[in-house]
């Protein structure tokens, strides 16, 4: 199996244990790939994220783990793909490492933000390399003693994750780690429904006060 045969097939383990929570509403999202490359200075995005984001779109996975998407124009906007802030690449505390190496070896000015954590770690990649399927995931633990690199994908953290392959947990939460299963929501479900009172993890009726 070639590389994007392993990470299509890695895509559908993911779907394999991460199911839609509203299973009748369309989810994914269209992007344009093009601009959003153009805009964030990268020459494309990886192919099991660019998947990801067409089957699963911009959401989260049991309120724990939430996945960004581009969205050219609007940058700032929360929720989207984007560098991190110069305050975050000039701040001494962003500059710890776990590994004595990683640290020489990459940059701050490099990481691309994908998603974030409920406990505010930065899910990222090292966006070094000219081809994006190269690019590992390098998690910020905001709880856990700074960057840890990961030489794998986006899809292949996720169900790393899910199933407890790493070592130890790669996050500062630990609500996901060797769940097996989990339940997405894609963003706009959960704005759906709580515009009509309802919680979207639940089912249950709102109260107004909440």
């Amino acid at each position: 199996m070639n590389e994007e045969g392993a990470m299509r097939d890695g895509l559908e383990q993911l779907k394999s244990v991460m199911l839609l929570l509203h299973e009748e509403e369309a989810a994914g999202d269209t992007v344009d790939w093009g601009v959003a490359a153009t805009e964030l200075g990268v020459p494309s995005f990886p192919s099991d994220y660019r998947d990801f984001v067409t089957s699963f779109g911009a959401g989260s996975i049991e309120d724990s783990v939430y996945v960004w998407v581009p969205r050219p124009g609007t940058t700032g906007a929360p929720l989207t793909v984007g560098r991190l802030p110069a305050s975050a690449v000039g701040s001494e505390s962003m500059r710890v490492w776990q590994g004595s190496e990683a640290g020489s070896r990459h940059r701050l000015e490099d990481m691309l933000v994908w998603g974030q954590t409920s406990s505010a770690d930065a899910l990222c990649w090292v966006a070094s390399d000219l081809d994006p399927d190269n690019w590992p995931v390098a998690v910020w633990e905001r709880q856990g003693g700074g960057w840890q690199v990961h030489d794998v994908g986006m899809v292949e953290f996720l169900l790393g994750l899910l199933r407890g392959t790493f070592p130890t947990c790669p996050v500062s939460d630990e609500t996901l780690w060797r769940v097996r299963s989990a339940r997405f929501l894609n963003f706009r479900d959960e704005e759906r429904s709580l515009d009509a009172g309802v919680d979207p993890w639940t089912g249950r009726r709102l109260n107004r006060f909440d």
